[in-house]
């Protein structure tokens, strides 16, 4: 059996998880208030495919494995290096800041993956952390109230945790 192909033998311009990131910056300027759907789309897929290709690009690099245990199907952000929390330059998009960044980029990251599926898939998977997408909060537990936004957005109710769309771009 010969060896698959990847996107540098066959490609439409983007060969290299930098140049998909390009592309998840160009639909993250696209994600506003009111963001259109597909916008949303776009943003979510990039978001978890850009995940995928680092995993495979850098499968022989220590960030491969950190970001399987980070963003896996058993997540764990504790997984991701400490230094990965300076990614986050403007902390202001983490609902709670007191809260290592690390869980918010795992969380992030999770939001898009399975949303991405879902899209693919037509139906949401069992165990999925996401369990509403919507535009106001459903407000239920303490908190969700000291820790939800209340700009007008699209939110993402994630593990009990409302994350809007835009939090989710600047994370």
């Amino acid at each position: 059996m010969g060896k698959k192909k990847t996107l540098t033998q066959v490609s439409y311009g983007l060969d290299t998880p930098e140049d998909l990131l390009a592309k998840f910056l160009h639909d993250a300027q696209r994600i506003d208030v009111a963001p259109h759907r597909y916008d949303l789309f776009n943003f979510f897929v990039t978001g978890a495919v850009l995940h995928e290709w680092c995993r495979k690009y850098f499968r022989d690099h220590p960030i491969s494995g950190q970001l399987e245990g980070a963003a896996g199907s058993k997540p764990k952000f504790e997984s991701l290096p400490p230094k990965s929390a300076e990614w986050i330059t403007d902390k202001s998009c983490l609902p709670n800041k007191g809260q290592d960044a690390r869980r918010h980029i795992a969380n992030a990251l999770r939001i898009c993956i399975e949303t991405a599926n879902a899209s693919k898939h037509f139906h949401w998977f069992d165990g999925s952390g996401v369990s509403a997408i919507q535009d106001q909060p459903q407000v239920k537990d303490w908190y969700q109230y000291y820790f939800t936004s209340v700009v007008p957005g699209v939110y993402i109710e994630y593990n009990s945790e409302y994350y809007t769309v835009e939090q989710v771009r600047d994370i």
